[in-house]
């Protein structure tokens, strides 16, 4: 796989990430840490005891503080080394990841107008659509099934929609704000 290193602006992409409750904060609660004061941060992190791993309220605000600090998304020698943001565009829109859908995400949250990354760059004769795109074209046509219809329109289904429904999911679960959220 060959990468090029860009500059862009991840407020005006969109992404498909591997995330599931375990992983996100936001995913497992419902806002994303980083829009929480440091007092509301606190006292999740004593009432959770620091568990959940990725998905614990002071993961993405310690790593947005330290990427900052660094100057991570104005220093493109970052994307020179182990720690680079790997994306690879697809057809339908969205780019997928090898690594860096946290930090790209943070970005994303703190609103952040321009980082550099490592984008694939090699083209191929067929349609490529991330894996999201894929799950929803796949609920679709099992939601087709006259079977699933009826149980549907009788509500005899108990999945939860807010569920995330697989852990390939685009920013449809995700809420973006404006504002920039508290640090």
């Amino acid at each position: 796989m060959s990468y090029e290193i860009k500059q862009f602006n991840p407020t005006k992409c969109q992404f498909s990430y591997r995330l599931g409750k375990y992983d996100c904060y936001e995913l497992r609660k419902g806002t994303c840490s980083l829009y929480l004061s440091e007092e509301e941060a606190d006292q999740v992190r004593k009432e959770e005891d620091n568990k959940f791993y990725d998905s614990n309220v002071m993961f993405c605000r310690d790593l947005a503080r330290s990427l900052l600090n660094d100057k991570y998304f104005k220093d493109s020698s970052f994307q020179e080394s182990d720690f680079s943001i790997r994306m690879h565009p697809r057809d339908c829109g969205h780019f997928e990841f090898t690594d860096g859908q946290h930090r790209t995400c943070i970005a994303k949250h703190l609103n952040i107008q321009s980082m550099f990354v490592k984008v694939e760059t090699y083209k191929v004769d067929y349609e490529i659509i991330c894996r999201a795109c894929h799950e929803k074209i796949e609920k679709k046509i099992e939601d087709r099934k006259l079977k699933n219809r009826l149980l549907n329109k009788l509500k005899l289904k108990t999945k939860n929609e807010t569920e995330i429904p697989y852990d390939f999911i685009d920013e449809e679960y995700m809420s973006f704000k404006k504002e920039k959220p508290v640090s």
